[in-house]
């Protein structure tokens, strides 16, 4: 998964039947710190749904404007239909006033 975000170090024991959710989030400051705003959340997707849904979001939240307070959109693959750490199989964050997305090591 080197062009959607990062390299897994588990892709090599990534299961055929693997199932991904996607998480694409607004993170807001305030001057209590920084809050998450779920804007969309995609379960049950297998590889192939996982990689055009992720290729789309990618290119549609590149030109949604963030709100008045927001700092940057995160968009998150996750394994196993769990929400966990461990579970990352991708990240990406596009900040304010960027025109492309980081990828974050995991």
């Amino acid at each position: 998964m080197r062009d959607y975000g990062q390299t897994n170090i588990f892709d090599d024991v990534i299961r055929e039947d693997e199932t991904f959710v996607i998480v694409v989030q607004e993170v807001i400051s305030h001057a209590s710190g920084l809050q998450k705003r779920v804007l969309r959340e995609y379960p049950s997707l297998n590889m192939s749904q996982m990689k055009d849904l992720f290729n789309h979001l990618r290119d549609f939240y590149l030109e949604e404007s963030l709100s008045d307070d927001g700092s940057y959109f995160d968009i998150t693959v996750y394994t196993n239909e769990e929400y966990a750490g461990e579970n990352i199989y991708a990240h990406v964050k596009r900040y304010r006033h960027a025109k492309e997305w980081t990828s974050t090591a995991k």
